[in-house]
């Protein structure tokens, strides 16, 4: 084994800045580093075995907000004299190209765009140095720096690690807001190797699992009666050079997140791991269907070239045609899979009993003698405070919202424009408001502009454990919309004072 001193970066210089730059997400940047661990424990897998019975391949990533440092460490096989020139130099294919990290460009474009500065410590299974090289983007760039400087220190030949470490991280940087839905990309898109267990993956000190959801087990919508069956179509498909292999289900129970083509490489997910999940319309038909809300799968494809970022496939026209073919084989006899989306229906008449029977039960559990007289009368007392409803008007007016969303609309002739505003204010009792405002700039362009200020810190929310995520607001929300846009149409339709409703509700939320 020769002595390693230093390592060519090959690029010029000013390429590197360049990095930057590149159309990314976090998730698919740090996904970049569990590639290259994923693969070294891929090819290296009887020697780990071989050295202890009940390994397993743990990658653990760390975000140190406060020191502005990510630390990625593994227990593969760590990067060996063979390939650590490789590694280092951008653009060079590794020896073997069929794996997760092809392109040989992961380790380096990602820690460009995570930091200025990182540095690597690895340690290769069956070899007695430990070597260790850093990066500075600054100096690269200003010195011309073509090479860096490789430390080796003696170690155990059986020690097997990488270590890197980036730091003054750029404003790529994962924040901690994002953290969840990084676990949640990075779980999905490496869910084939988490379900083998022989690998963990941790990220600020939390384990990820791979997404599991209930498949449908119901009888065919044609035999109600008949027997039940689960709604799972096993794939193995081939087009010309092109294989597909793995399912296409039914969804037990409508999921946000759920439905939707996962698309596989390798094992690795290349669309379908974050949000944005792959819905073709000769399978899905229209968005807001049955048949669009209750469809999932995941299949892994063979023949198609990836992308250089791994979030894509090059060959989308041929993807499209290919699923075109395999729509067929979800409308066999023996297991019509979109004949069953499109017309089954879960709850019948018996689940809709079993649902009123709770809900009356869960109201009688609740309810207290006299309860409701006393809400009605401690409403209409307020009500007649026009000081103490102003004050809660003003305040919520004048709230500065965290987020908004608008959309315009026609009605009656006249063009509005409807935002929703949220909002956080403790030192008002509205759940909700509505507010028509006509600037000089409205007037020029013949359009209303009615704001809906939802209140996400009154005391409603923290009242049911329903809302914690973003998503479970969905509903409420909705309900919002509406009651605003009744509060627009209604004095159209003789209501007169239509506000007062929305006073009242306010009230009587609170009790």
């Amino acid at each position: 084994m020769k002595q390693i001193n230093k390592v060519s970066i090959a690029l010029k210089p000013n390429v590197y800045s360049t990095f930057r730059n590149l159309n990314n997400t976090v998730s698919n940047t740090l996904g970049e580093y569990v590639d290259n661990a994923v693969q070294s424990f891929l090819n290296h897998k009887t020697e780990l075995f071989d050295l202890e019975s009940n390994y397993k391949l743990r990658i653990e990533i760390s975000v140190d907000w406060e020191n502005r440092t990510i630390l990625i460490s593994d227990n593969a096989a760590g990067i060996d004299a063979v390939n650590y020139q490789r590694a280092f130099e951008p653009a060079h294919i590794p020896l073997d190209d069929t794996g997760l990290n092809e392109f040989g460009m992961g380790m380096k474009t990602a820690s460009v765009w995570l930091a200025n500065k990182w540095c690597v410590y690895t340690k290769a299974l069956g070899e007695d140095v430990e070597r260790f090289t850093e990066f500075d983007l600054q100096k690269v760039t200003t010195e011309e720096k073509e090479e860096l400087v490789v430390i080796e220190k003696n170690a155990p030949a059986n020690e097997h690690y990488t270590r890197i470490i980036l730091s003054q991280l750029s404003t790529n940087a994962p924040k901690p807001g994002q953290m969840e839905k990084i676990r949640r990309h990075l779980s999905s898109i490496y869910r084939q190797f988490l379900r083998t267990g022989n690998v963990e993956i941790i990220v600020n000190g939390q384990s990820l699992e791979a997404p599991d959801y209930g498949i449908l087990y119901a009888p065919f919508y044609k035999t109600p009666d008949g027997e039940n069956i689960l709604w799972r179509k096993e794939i193995d498909f081939e087009m010309g050079e092109y294989k597909a292999k793995g399912f296409i289900a039914i969804l037990d129970k409508i999921q946000n997140g759920a439905n939707g083509l996962v698309l596989m490489r390798r094992g690795r997910v290349i669309v379908g791991g974050g949000d944005e999940r792959y819905f073709p319309t000769v399978i899905f038909g229209q968005s807001g269907s049955f048949r669009y809300r209750r469809l999932f799968g995941e299949i892994e494809l063979e023949g198609f070239e990836v992308s250089f970022n791994k979030n894509g496939f090059r060959e989308e026209e041929d993807l499209y045609l290919f699923m075109d073919a395999l729509k067929d084989e979800l409308k066999a006899d023996n297991l019509n899979i979109l004949g069953q989306t499109d017309n089954y229906r879960q709850r019948g008449k018996d689940q809709y009993t079993k649902i009123s029977k709770a809900i009356k039960k869960d109201l009688e559990k609740k309810a207290k003698p006299k309860q409701l007289s006393r809400q009605v009368s401690e409403v209409e007392a307020k009500i007649s405070n026009q000081q103490y409803l102003q004050k809660n008007e003003d305040v919520i007016i004048n709230a500065k919202p965290l987020d908004s969303y608008s959309e315009s609309f026609q009605y009656n002739g006249k063009n509005y424009i409807l935002t929703m505003d949220l909002v956080t204010e403790t030192e008002t009792d509205s759940l909700y408001s509505v507010i028509t405002t006509d600037t000089e700039e409205n007037l020029f362009l013949d359009t209303k502009s009615i704001s809906c200020k939802i209140n996400l810190a009154h005391p409603f929310f923290t009242r049911f454990e329903h809302f914690k995520k973003g998503q479970d607001y969905a509903p409420i929300v909705a309900i919002f919309k509406a009651l605003t846009l009744a509060e627009i149409m209604a004095p159209d339709k003789g209501t007169k004072f239509a506000s007062n409703l929305r006073i009242l509700f306010n009230q009587n939320i609170l009790q």
